[in-house]
This record gives C-alpha cells, sequence and structure tokens, in this order.
C-alpha cells in the first residue's frame, strides 16, 4: 500500500489505501461524526489510516466512463490540516478524468487550491441536488457544485 507524505504536525505516520470490511465501525463512527450517511460498503471507499486509526475516507459514484460524483470525503476534526483531505483526492485524481462535488460552501476554498472550479448547479444529476433541497441544514451549508478536469483532457 502506497505511504502519503502527510504534513507536519501530531501525525507521524499515515497511509491511503482500498477501504476494508474491518474498517466499518470506524468508518461509520467518522461518518455519523459530521452527520453523514451512514449505510455503507467500506469496501467502496479510500480511506486515510494514520497511526493505526481511521481519520479520513473518500468514496467516488461513477456519473459515465471516466466522470465521477465525490460522495463524500471525510477527515476527522483531529485530522484537518494535516494533508489528509487532499492526500485522499490526490488518490481519487488517479481514477478518472473529471471529477465532481457539491461543496459546503465552508469547504470552497480547500477544494479550489487543489483545481475545482464552480460549475452550473443545473448540471448537478437531479438526486444530488434533491438531497441538498431537502436538507435541513441547506441555510447553514450553502452548497456549490464544483468540477476538477484532469489538466491533460481540457
Amino acid at each position: 500500500m502506497k505511504e502519503v507524505c502527510i504534513r507536519q504536525g501530531r501525525i507521524r505516520q499515515g497511509r491511503i489505501r482500498q477501504g476494508r470490511p474491518s474498517d466499518a465501525r470506524a468508518l461509520v463512527q467518522l461518518l455519523a461524526s459530521q452527520r453523514m450517511a451512514t449505510d455503507i460498503d467500506p469496501a467502496e471507499f479510500i480511506v486515510a489510516e494514520v497511526d493505526g486509526r481511521l481519520l479520513g475516507a473518500a468514496r467516488l459514484e461513477w456519473a459515465g466512463l471516466d466522470d465521477a460524483f465525490l460522495r463524500p470525503i471525510v477527515v476527522a476534526t483531529e485530522g484537518r490540516g494535516k494533508g489528509l483531505g487532499r492526500a485522499l483526492l490526490e488518490r481519487l485524481f488517479g481514477a478518472c478524468s473529471r471529477i465532481s462535488v457539491v461543496a459546503r460552501g465552508d469547504a470552497v476554498p480547500f477544494y479550489r487550491h487543489l483545481g475545482f472550479t464552480a460549475m452550473d448547479w443545473s448540471s448537478v444529476p437531479s438526486q444530488y441536488r434533491d438531497e441538498c433541497e431537502c436538507c435541513g441544514d441547506l441555510a447553514q451549508c450553502r452548497p456549490v457544485s464544483m468540477r476538477w478536469i484532469l489538466p491533460s483532457s481540457i
């Protein structure tokens, strides 16, 4: 499994790897801590394991042959600012040429820093738009649709 370089801080050793069934409990706890859906299959995720603990996870939902939606990405509060989200996304960048996300408003700078740009809300598949529009957190979330495109495919 590929070791990743994670920024200086309390984290000493980390890696990004494929999720496995034994990650189910920790992954459900991580998702629940951020009020995200917990009916998941750990094998569909990549995870950030740090000092033997699962501190981040991400999954793509395919929307075509080489186009995917990031659903979700999550990093535990104690792991934020250490490069885990970036490491997860950089791993996913190798999986397809386009990644779209409905970003929480406060996460937009993070995605912009990694090369995502705003896209029209109407280009978001209706099931994702409907989830946002029915969410009780909509006003606080301020969702923004964004897309990353592999530079060589522009």
